[in-house]
């Protein structure tokens, strides 16, 4: 074997061969090159995950941001409160299997308004992302919003800026350090147990939660449960987890590789303007410079330490964080801002972007076709479904009396919150009858009930061995509609021969 010293035949003495290695050699070799920065922004030169700290600027996009994070946050603890038509105005009652909208009720039968809504989500994604690139992760994803909006904060106040902040984490554990880590994670404790309460809400409802508190836990355990649970993965997520969210668990960046194209909305550094980048104490008259003076304000401020000066890459979540820091560091050097900027590919290749192209007016018209069905639906769909399909063995039966009966089976789906008790009567032909194997009809809310029914109508109605029919069905919400069905019977020459 290569490596391993053999001994020799015949008796000669051993002579020392080649030997492997040593373990610790092997590995100082292969660990020897540490990856290079621009690889990934979120390791080390050894390996280990880097912690950002960003140092926010307050500017335009930044208050821009704040406002929509903060109408984000009322609508989020808003809706389940808000009562529209009896019920909050997201109620998503999974015990009753009812889900309540802005006033609007849904059930699990309800599989095209699922299927529109589906589809119009799907293509949404696919508009947004094509068109706006990732502004949806920069200024209203819910991870972007609540960590740099709710958590950071909470983190600043106590430990200070992020200066302040890698210094106290490097620092040696100590009384006032314990104090001021305790009390940060008690307050992010707080601010999670406030998100996860509401977002159970949206499933069990206030009155049904706080009821089963203040009268006996088990009634609710199932719900404490939930809520334990999530304010565990919010504490994992935006006090440890945080930027690898976006950078490693989130598809949505991948997705911008299919979406993308030259005419998307992106963030980028103006190369030609920008470089050569010169810092200002290096800068000598007479050689040539660009605007960018390497400050590195653009990196500091990123919430996930992206170079944007490097290109575009997965890790830019679109806040414009950079393009705020480096506005502002223009200003100061009396230079006109957009250095860094939104802007498209082809924009920075002396174009001129296109907001409507073919793809992106496609997406638009499915899109527009997927919630315009939805709202039609929705706008036209009444208290309940009547549906009459044919029944029993044999298509007819022709009774002593002369007439000729059809065995149906009519379904009523409930698409009330309350319950309904349906009638049934025929309109027409004159002459028909109706036996149900209930009647009243009571459907619970939500439910579906099939009855079994038998028609009879006189022979002569039949033209070519069939008859239509007409139901009338009522309740005692007020719900009324007329049902058409076609009889199956005699051709007239059978029914003329019949006895």
């Amino acid at each position: 074997m290569p490596g391993v010293a053999e001994k020799p035949r015949g008796g000669a003495p051993e002579t020392p061969g080649p030997t492997l290695p040593a373990a610790p050699a092997q590995r100082e070799r292969v660990f020897d090159v540490a990856p290079e920065e621009d690889l990934l922004y979120s390791l080390t030169a050894d390996g280990k995950r880097k912690f950002f700290h960003p140092l926010v600027r307050k500017g335009r996009y930044w208050r821009i941001r704040r406002a929509i994070a903060y109408g984000l946050f009322g609508l989020f603890f808003a809706l389940p409160v808000v009562p529209v038509g009896g019920h909050p105005a997201v109620f998503l009652d999974l015990a009753s299997r009812q889900f309540h909208v802005l006033g609007a009720t849904f059930h699990p039968t309800d599989n095209v308004l699922l299927a529109a809504f589906g589809l119009g989500v799907i293509v949404t994604v696919f508009f947004v992302g094509s068109t706006f690139g990732r502004m949806w992760c920069g200024y209203a994803c819910p991870q972007t919003v609540y960590l740099e909006f709710f958590f950071r904060p909470v983190e600043a106040w106590l430990e200070g800026g992020p200066l302040k902040q890698r210094k106290f984490n490097a620092a040696p554990w100590s009384g006032r350090k314990l104090a001021v880590k305790s009390a940060k994670w008690v307050l992010w404790t707080l601010l999670a147990l406030a998100m996860a309460s509401t977002f159970v809400a949206y499933f069990v409802g206030w009155k049904g939660l706080l009821a089963g508190l203040a009268a006996d836990l088990l009634s609710v355990k199932g719900a404490l449960f939930t809520i334990a649970l999530v304010t565990g993965a919010i504490l994992f997520d935006f006090g440890w987890f945080r930027d690898q969210m976006c950078t490693i668990a989130c598809p949505y960046g991948r997705l911008q590789n299919v979406l993308a194209d030259q005419d998307t909305i992106l963030v980028a550094y103006d190369e030609k303007r920008g470089d050569p980048k010169v810092k200002v104490k290096d800068r000598v008259a007479g050689v040539p410079a660009g605007d960018c003076i390497a400050c590195r304000s653009c990196v500091n401020a990123c919430p996930t330490g992206t170079d944007i000066r490097r290109g575009l890459q997965p890790e830019c979540i679109g806040t414009a964080q950079c393009v705020d820091a480096c506005d502002e560091v223009m200003l100061s050097q009396d230079k006109p801002i957009g250095l860094i900027r939104y802007t498209s590919e082809r924009e920075q290749k002396g174009g001129v972007r296109r907001l409507f192209r073919p793809r992106n007016l496609a997406y638009l018209g499915i899109l527009l076709l997927a919630w315009g069905t939805l709202a039609a639906l929705v706008a036209t769909r009444g208290d309940a479904l009547v549906e009459v399909v044919r029944g029993g063995r044999e298509p007819y039966r022709i009774l002593p009396t002369g007439g000729v009966a059809n065995q149906q089976r009519i379904r009523f789906t409930n698409q009330r919150a309350d319950e309904q008790r349906f009638t049934v009567e025929v309109v027409s032909p004159a002459g028909a009858g109706l036996v149900l194997s209930e009647s009243p009809v009571v459907v619970a809310p939500a439910k579906l009930v099939t009855v079994n029914a038998v028609t009879t109508v006189p022979k002569g109605v039949f033209v070519d061995g069939q008859a239509p029919v007409r139901y009338l069905v009522t309740s005692d919400k007020g719900f009324r509609e007329e049902v058409e069905f076609l009889l199956l019977g005699p051709f007239t020459d059978d029914a003329a021969g019949a006895p």
